[in-house]
Order: C-alpha cells, then structure tokens, then sequence
C-alpha cells in the first residue's frame, strides 16, 4: 500500500477557529485509506513539509493548489524532487482549469475536477507498475512526453463516500482542541458568479452530471455523531457549503433531526434573494446561530454586469430584513476592486450595508483567477495585465489598472469599522484612505475582526486569556 503526504495551506492561528482547513485532503485521506494507503498532510511551511516527508517518508506527494498560493507548491515540489524520489500530483482550482502546469519541472500529474473515483485508480496503478497514460481526469507526464487524458462522470451519490477524515489534522494540537469544526453536506452551485470557478465547472460537467449534489440527511447526522464522539469539545459548526438552503425539502428535513441527534449551534451560507422566511424558521428550529451573506458590491453595474450576482438592491434589504426581523445574526461580505470600480462605487457598498444592518462586515480585494469570467473580462478590457504575480490572499493588494487602487485598499481595510460607526466616513473618505497607511489600516481591520469575532460571533464564552490568543493572532500573525 502507498504511502500519501497532502500538501495544503495550513495556518496554525487559525485552527482553533475549526474553520480554516482545507477540505479535499479529508474527503480524499477517507478515501484512500478505505483502500489500505496511509495519509499524512503538511503545509504550515516548507521547513516543516520537508520534515514531515522525513518523518513519513511518503511514496507520493499530493498537493491541493489555488491560483496565487500554486506557485508556492512549485518552488516547494522543485526542492523536495532535489533531495527525494517520489510521484508528484496536483488537485484543486487550479490545476483544474489550468491542467498546463503538468508541464513545469518536477510535476509528474494533474488532476482535472474530482479525485475520489481518478486518485484512487492512478496510485493503484503506480503500485502494480501498470500504465498510467491513460486515466480519466489525469494529465500526466511519462519520460518527458505528456498525456491528457478525458474527464470522467461525478459521483451522483454522494452518499456512497465516507465522512472526511478530520483525524488527519491531528497532528496539530489547535485543531484537537478547536472548539469550532467545519463540514460540507454538498457539491456544486447552480449560480454563476464571474469571479467564482463555478461557472467554469458547469462548462466542464458531462451529459447527465448533476450541478448540485447533496448528502442525505441522514448522512450529515451519521458524521457529525461521529465528530461529536471524536472531537467532544466542538461547540459550533461551520457548514461551508456554497449555499446549504438549495432544496428547502431538505432543510425541513435536517430541521426535524439535527437539533434532536445533534444540537449544536451552526453557521452557513446564504444569498439574499433567495431568502424566504418558511426556510429561515426551519434553519432556526434546526439551530441555526449565524448566516454569511455575499452581497459584493452596493454598486448596481459592478454587482450584476460585472460580478454576475443578478439581485436588486430591493431583494437584498428585504431578504436581509427577513434575519434582523427574526433576531438572526448575519455577516455581509463584499468585494473591492472589481473592473470600474471607484471610491465613489465602494462608498455605494459602504450606504447599502450600513442600511441593512449587519452583526459584522467583512471585504476582499477582487483577484481574477484564471479561466473565470472576470479575468476574461478583465484581460479584455485592459485592467489586467495576467502575467502579474498573483497575491497570497485576498486583503494583500488590488492588481486590477485601476485608477483609485491604493485608496481602494485602504478603503477595504476601514469598510468594517465604517459600518459600525458610520458618523466616520467623512474622515475616512477625505483624509484616511489618502494617506499611506495600509499596514496600520490592515491591523485595525485585522483587530475589529478579532474583537466582533470574541464578542459578537462565537456562540460560547471565552475567556480572557483565550480572547487576547485571538485578537492578537488576528493583528500580528494570520495573513488575513
């Protein structure tokens, strides 16, 4: 049996919060050890991939790349092939839309859309020494020649797949005592949004592949019994699905058995529009606690033409009047710096969300990945320039030609403290987002995080200790 280390991001600060994890290696670890192969997953840093594979000694090393942070996993692969043998493979975003990259040094496979049918089948095939040139999702290089190879259909029943194996993150004390987990009860999203990949997989999807699919019921309760069983100190879920509330039947259903076999307190994701209060009520008896609500843009020509969001200011305020209504707590999140964006069109962002009202308001700075819509867009229309390195988070710098840009950053840094004090948006508009502070705009950002998260967000007590852990990993450690 083989031996797999998972390359992904990891950032220790934030395993507390459960959240910050990456999901395909738990889903993928489940599977191939179901098979008899051991897993392993690194990605805090280089120094400690490398001393993980000595400690594991892994017969192939797979990494979960996003566009920006792939190019990290490169100079990483270049170095480990310098002093290791072994196979390498990339999974994720990027090489899925951008199979090309089998082509650099040191990259032996890439894997095109979903890996739980084509991983298995490559790795027992480079056991028996059979030939691998020809697996569906694979692009795989053999003596210098590359092979690309057709995509096969998705799974349609997700249920035929074991829980995630969340224990391959227990190498890391954080995550042991997190006191949040995260989970996913589906895959896919019927929406087209220009700066999401989503689209791009709709292209990708064969005759008779489903867009949305989701676990039963009964699936999501038979794992989250055993991550109560696993992880008893878990206190809040995360669902982070795209949107969880695509079937309403579904809900209605999860709201009759989660709160009785599960009872903990959750958050997930939602779309404004969509909104109805029969859904919000059932979310609410099944225990709902938070909502994320992505409104991007206050601007009508950048949030529809350009972001694809397809909703009217009027839906988004009466949707998010639905949760002030029934006391729910809700984030709203927008994107900075989209093509045509100005002051003038953020500060729209800034008068829509202060008029609905939020718990919290988070933002990010747009970045066009690859074979998304707006990149298309954006490279077409002269506002990218694609052979710019790509930034390593979404709060680092704006890379879009835009005029306002440097103010623009500063603007998303303060957005947050603007909603809540509203009365500070002169200042803010006429002195602070002209001067060069964006490192001490992006602390205050990262604090009012920190402190909304202490006091506002997490359903459970924390202590004083744990809150300065919080608020200063927010300002001097995380990269977001």
């Amino acid at each position: 049996m083989s031996r797999i280390l998972f390359i992904a991001h990891i950032d220790r600060t934030m395993l507390l919060s459960g959240g910050f994890v990456t999901f395909g290696p738990m889903w993928l670890s489940a599977v191939l050890k179901q098979q008899g192969h051991q897993c392993d997953i690194a990605g805090v840093n280089y120094k400690e991939v490398e001393k993980t594979f000595m400690e594991f000694k892994p017969d192939i090393v797979a990494y979960t790349a996003f566009s920006g942070g792939h190019i990290t996993y490169l100079d990483w692969n270049r170095q480990l092939k310098k002093k290791f043998k072994f196979f390498s493979m990339f999974g994720g975003p990027h090489p899925t839309f951008s199979p090309e990259m089998v082509e650099e040094d040191g990259v032996d496979a890439v894997c095109r859309g979903e890996g739980f049918e084509a991983m298995p089948e490559l790795i027992n095939k480079l056991e028996k020494g059979d030939d691998i040139t020809n697996i569906k999702n694979w692009w795989v290089k053999v003596d210098g020649k590359i092979y690309k190879n057709e995509q096969r259909p998705l799974i349609k029943d997700l249920d035929t797949l074991p829980a995630p194996d969340r224990s391959l993150y227990d190498r890391y004390k954080d995550y042991r005592l997190a006191r949040t987990a995260t989970l996913m009860t589906s895959q896919g999203c019927p929406f087209n949004c220009s700066y999401c990949y989503n689209h791009q997989l709709h292209k990708m999807r064969l005759k008779g592949d489903p867009i949305f699919r989701q676990r039963s019921v009964d699936h999501v309760i038979e794992e989250l019994k055993q991550l109560k069983r696993d992880y008893p100190k878990v206190e809040y879920l995360i669902f982070r699905d795209e949107i969880l509330t695509i079937r309403p039947k579904w809900i209605k259903e999860f709201a009759e058995k989660y709160p009785r076999e599960i009872g903990i307190p959750f958050y997930c994701l939602m779309r404004p529009e969509i909104i109805k209060e029969e859904v919000i009520d059932d979310l609410i008896k099944a225990g709902l606690y938070y909502i994320g609500i992505g409104m991007e843009s206050g601007n009508d020509f950048i949030r529809n033409k350009i972001l694809n969001r397809n909703m009217s200011k009027e839906q988004i305020i009466r949707g998010l009047k639905i949760l002030r209504d029934k006391n729910v707590k809700f984030s709203m999140y927008s994107i900075i710096g989209a093509p045509h964006e100005t002051i003038d069109t953020a500060i729209e962002t800034w008068e829509l969300t202060v008029k609905c009202k939020p718990t919290f308001c988070d933002s990010f700075l747009l970045t066009p990945y690859p074979k998304t819509e707006i990149y298309k867009y954006s490279v077409a229309n002269g506002f990218f320039d694609p052979n710019i390195k790509y930034p390593e988070t979404y709060h680092e710098k704006i890379i879009l030609n835009l005029k306002d840009r440097r103010q623009l950053e500063n603007f998303m840094h303060l957005l947050g403290v603007a909603v809540e004090f509203p009365s500070l948006m002169p200042l803010i508009k006429n002195v602070l987002i002209k001067l060069p502070l964006r490192p001490l705009y992006n602390k205050i950002r990262k604090f009012w995080k920190g402190y909304v998260y202490r006091y506002r967000i997490y359903p459970y007590k924390v202590s004083a200790r744990e809150s300065v852990r919080i608020i200063y990993n927010e300002i001097f450690v995380s990269k977001v």
